[in-house]
């Protein structure tokens, strides 16, 4: 038994300390001889707890999918909401947003690590999107999948080019006070596309149209 939580200790240490290798460099750059150093073992316990950097990167990303599945399913938040906790959580863990940020330079069209639990889990997020419209929360003629993704955009866009976010705004993306400006306008855009249940009848298409799209 105590075998086992060191064993679960070790392996903590190293998804954390690979968590942030990763961010640093990515999939392609991060050496397990400095995710050891990091976490303070002894490289040949990566290989057996994870058994490639593949492997150890995958299970980084799963604790976040697995974090992300609990938050979806524990809540019902509203289009406005969803949007401007996602956007904080991007800023809390900008570790992850690097990772993304790597992906995207590394794997050009090639199959990305973990994407089929990647992929569902944009399909849970989406299927919230289709229920709100069937609620008649969010417009029906906007095409959820796109939706999502404008959502994506919203939330990761100062973050992920901070460049911008100065240009533009004149201030950091971690400025407190830029991180207000933002969420106030994140939640001025869901108000706008939120569709007021009292204009649902000329505003949507009715029901059965959005039902068969949720099949």
């Amino acid at each position: 038994m105590a075998t086992d939580r060191d064993l679960d200790r070790t392996r903590e240490r190293i998804m954390t300390a690979a968590l942030t290798e990763f961010a640093a460099k990515g999939l392609a750059g991060a050496r397990t001889d400095a995710i050891a150093r990091r976490a303070g073992v002894n490289e040949r316990m990566i290989f057996y707890c994870f058994e490639t950097k593949e492997g150890l990167y995958r299970e980084v990303l799963r604790r976040k999918l697995s974090e992300k599945v609990h938050i979806i399913e524990s809540s019902d938040d509203d289009f406005a909401t969803t949007l401007v906790k996602g956007y904080e959580s991007c800023c809390d863990d900008m570790r992850h947003v690097r990772m993304w940020q790597w992906e995207a330079l590394d794997s050009g069209r090639r199959k990305i690590v973990a994407e089929e639990e990647r992929r569902a889990l944009i399909q849970r997020e989406i299927a919230q999107i289709r229920r709100a419209q069937l609620r008649g929360d969010l417009p029906a003629d906007i095409d959820e999948d796109l939706l999502m993704l404008v959502r994506i955009g919203l939330q990761i866009a100062p973050v992920a080019l901070p460049q911008f976010t100065r240009l533009v705004a004149g201030m950091d993306p971690d400025d407190p006070k830029f991180r207000r400006r933002w969420s106030k306008c994140l939640r001025a855009i869901a108000d706008r596309i939120a569709a007021p249940r009292s204009a649902a009848g000329h505003r949507h298409r009715n029901a059965s149209e959005v039902q068969q799209n949720v099949q």
